[in-house]
């Protein structure tokens, strides 16, 4: 290979990846005060009940209450449930640079340009983190297709609403070849029964693959910052160089109901 004094050309840059759980949750944009954390009330985790007698039994109270004979009706007292209070606290995925050929507002942009590419995988390693502290079933080690029969029967078991299932890429691309998961309309993938399933992130590639599946998925998106630092020195003792270009975006997580993991051993 020839070597020589390059040109510099200007290449358009490729398309930003969708993926994840940036691509396939709820986002909203962050309110006045909702970085600092949030909370809302779900009714989705409704467990519900049924009744066989028409006996109006509530908090103990019997069919007739002069009779002096207690007599639980048929199915039991009927029960009442508190809606589930659902927060979350912020985590800030950011990106920088240091290029002494810029100046200031180069490094700020390319800083907020990095951010665009690696914003992806860095909201998906901080999930997958977070949820790794909330699981309430761990299904252990097993193999893609039960994971994913069981996980669709505990989202109908546990929630009301349609699941979230994510799992790393190759995962995906194994049950996707396997017939497990299809194309949705939304340009994501779903299961036969309309889970939604995310192609998240892996931080190891070579180790251990999980399998999670949660409730609703909502992400409240702060908006991104840039910070640009010049090249300084301190009374000749304390040297700051070169540049430095920050951006970084504040996200508060909120997940519905449940969190339950699988693994897939390498």
């Amino acid at each position: 290979m020839l070597s020589s004094a390059k040109s510099y050309v200007d290449v358009q840059s490729p398309i930003v990846n969708q993926n994840g759980y940036l691509g396939g949750s709820k986002i909203m944009a962050a309110g006045a005060h909702d970085l600092i954390g949030a909370e809302y009330l779900t009714n989705a985790c409704a467990d519900g009940a049924t009744w066989e007698d028409w006996c109006y039994a509530v908090d103990q109270k019997f069919c007739d209450p002069l009779d002096p004979v207690i007599v639980a009706p048929a199915g039991g007292y009927k029960v009442f449930g508190k809606p589930e209070l659902v927060e979350g606290s912020p985590f800030v995925v950011y990106d920088g640079v240091d290029c002494e050929l810029n100046d200031l507002a180069d490094s700020g942009r390319m800083a907020v340009d990095r951010l665009s590419f690696s914003e992806v995988r860095q909201v998906d390693y901080s999930m997958i983190a977070l949820l790794d502290t909330m699981v309430s079933l761990d299904l252990g080690n097993t193999t893609v297709a039960p994971a994913l029969e069981l996980m669709e029967d505990n989202a109908s078991a546990l929630y009301g609403g349609y699941g979230v299932i994510s799992m790393p890429r190759s995962l995906l691309v194994q049950a996707a070849a396997n017939r497990l998961v299809f194309p949705s309309p939304d340009g994501g993938h779903q299961t036969a029964t309309g889970t939604k399933v995310l192609a998240t992130a892996q931080a190891d590639p070579v180790g251990n693959r999980s399998i999670y599946l949660t409730g609703q998925v909502t992400l409240i998106q702060g908006q991104v910052q840039s910070h640009s630092v010049p090249s300084t020195s301190y009374r000749g003792e304390v040297d700051c160089a070169p540049m430095r270009a920050l951006a970084e975006r504040m996200y508060v997580p909120l997940i519905e109901c449940m969190v339950v993991k699988a693994t897939v051993l390498p």
